[in-house]
């Protein structure tokens, strides 16, 4: 064989081998996102549960604490800063700084 072949189908070879190799990368890649975003999505769920939970309990007992406020937060922000939510919990959140403290 001429070394023009040879050059041509060890090219071919090497190409086709980094083909393959970035193609199984993507896919594991897209696996592991997509596993994430199932884990993302329960963690999202559990945490805007929590909110909702909580500040129902304040709202109905028409006071809440500083520290209660301030735990209320810390999950919202991690809600909807840390974990990308969407919004769900605000008008929750608006309604519990709007009450009064419990100095208790």
């Amino acid at each position: 064989m001429s070394d023009v072949v040879l050059a041509a189908l060890l090219s071919g070879t090497i190409v086709g081998a980094v083909i393959t190799f970035v193609q199984f990368l993507i896919n594991r890649h897209d696996k592991k996102k997509e596993k994430k975003s199932v884990e993302r999505q329960a963690l999202c769920a559990l945490v805007l549960n929590a909110i909702q939970s909580t500040a129902r309990v304040h709202l109905k007992d028409g006071s809440a604490t500083i520290e209660e406020k301030r735990q209320l937060h810390q999950w919202h922000d991690l809600y909807h800063n840390g974990l990308g939510g969407n919004g769900d919990a605000d008008a929750l959140m608006k309604a519990v700084d709007n009450l009064p403290l419990d100095v208790a």
